[in-house]
């Protein structure tokens, strides 16, 4: 019986990583990271029942999953109201181009085709691969409160945080501003790069891969950590290498990133202490004995 629980579950989970998979359009290489990152989960396994751990595991994913599959027509809708009734207070576009070094030349010295595919795999995926792998390596190792400490410090306490930069100022994409092609290759229409590429203060890819690479090297597995840490530094490389952000943005989103993950410290230490207060208040109640159940009986 419990074989077949087993069985039934990690069919579910497989479910749901597919379904992952298929929102977020993974290709060949995708599947190939995440392999490459599970090698040495059993390093940071925890010493749990399997049985009792993968319902609530694959119980959150799910949630996570769905949350995830409805995220983008959300910020698509959001963009459009920016773009349609926000009026930026500050414009920022001149003022980026002037400051010397900011538009992050110099990591474009060299920039062989070969390379600048691989940074467009990189960047292309780098808002949310970086976050579904090390949520599924969490689950893997029976870890909820690392599952959840990945999605806080990235893309669930920084939203709020981003949002108001925004709709106050308006900052577009290098490569908008300096006239040159898209070094993503996207093929925007006028309107459609308007939409697109005016929200870049801070960087959120830099600030998601930051949290998550300063998380990653918490991680007891050598493989994962390094592995995950090449990787979002790179994601952060592609943002000035195709010429999406400028310097400053991605220095601010460094900043986001390293603070989203100092504040769920902080909250998981704050929920820790009030667990722990409430543990020593119940261990300090009277325990009713016999007598005292039968004076209360008699009253």
């Amino acid at each position: 019986m419990r074989r077949a629980i087993l069985v039934v579950l990690f069919l579910l989970l497989g479910a749901v990583v597919w379904q992952i998979s298929t929102v977020e359009h993974w290709i060949i290489f995708n599947w190939i990271f995440l392999a490459l990152l599970l090698l040495d989960f059993r390093k940071d396994q925890k010493d749990i029942d399997l049985l009792t751990f993968l319902p609530k595991g694959v119980a959150l994913l799910f949630c996570l999953y769905y949350v995830y599959q409805h995220a983008p027509k959300l910020w698509y809708y959001l963009a459009s109201w920016e773009t349609s009734n926000v009026k930026h207070l500050f414009n920022w576009n001149d003022t980026f181009r002037k400051i010397p070094f900011n538009n992050g030349a110099i990591f474009r010295l060299y920039q062989p085709e070969w390379f600048t595919i691989f940074m467009r795999w990189v960047y292309g995926y780098g808002f949310s691969l970086a976050l579904w792998v090390a949520v599924i390596r969490s689950l893997m190792t029976r870890d909820l409160a690392k599952m959840l400490r990945y999605v806080l410090s990235s893309h669930t306490l920084q939203l709020p945080i981003i949002v108001p930069f925004y709709t106050l100022v308006m900052l577009q994409e290098v490569w908008y501003v300096l006239g040159d092609p898209d070094g993503m290759a996207r093929g925007f229409t006028h309107n459609q790069a308007l939409l697109w590429v005016m929200n870049c203060f801070p960087s959120m890819h830099t600030s998601v891969s930051f949290a998550i690479l300063l998380l990653a090297l918490r991680e007891k597995g050598s493989i994962f950590r390094w592995v995950m840490a090449t990787y979002c530094g790179l994601v952060i490389f592609s943002t000035l290498y195709l010429e999406i952000h400028w310097v400053l943005d991605v220095l601010a989103g460094m900043v986001l990133g390293y603070s989203t993950v100092k504040l769920t410290d902080f909250l998981y230490a704050f929920a820790a202490r009030r667990m722990e207060a409430r543990k020593k208040n119940a261990e300090l109640l009277p325990i009713p004995t016999a007598a005292s159940t039968q004076d209360t009986s008699n009253l």
